[in-house]
């Protein structure tokens, strides 16, 4: 049996870091949503943010990717708040771009609702 040479030693951690990498999930809307009100115990002086859980939370992702677009606005966030904001986002469009690749017409129809508020 031929064992590689130690040339080959960084092309092999290589792969085995690029292989352990890919173990790691993408976030689930409900680690963001949890991660959320972590970031931001109050709610109830930032409507975008109370609109953005309420819609993830009746499975209206499309609704709640476009108030967190608004919520990344609201000014005096601190860098923990906006990160989380920006996870919870991530989450829910890439569970809506699952469930569009699954078939789903209305997921589909909430990542176009997206691109609109996107483009104004």
């Amino acid at each position: 049996m031929n064992l590689p040479n130690r040339s080959h030693a960084p092309l092999i951690l290589l792969l085995i870091g690029a292989l352990c990498g890919c173990t790691n999930s993408e976030p689930t809307p409900e680690a963001g949503l949890q991660e959320l009100q972590s970031a931001f115990p109050e709610t109830s002086g930032n409507p975008a943010l109370a609109l953005a859980l309420a819609a993830a939370r009746t499975n209206d992702l499309g609704v709640g990717v476009v108030a967190l677009q608004d919520v990344k606005r609201t000014e005096g966030l601190s860098a923990q708040q906006l990160q989380s904001v920006e996870q919870a986002s991530q989450a829910l469009t890439a569970e809506l771009l699952r469930r569009a690749a699954a078939g789903d017409a209305r997921a589909r129809a909430d990542l176009e609702l997206i691109e609109r508020s996107r483009s104004q």
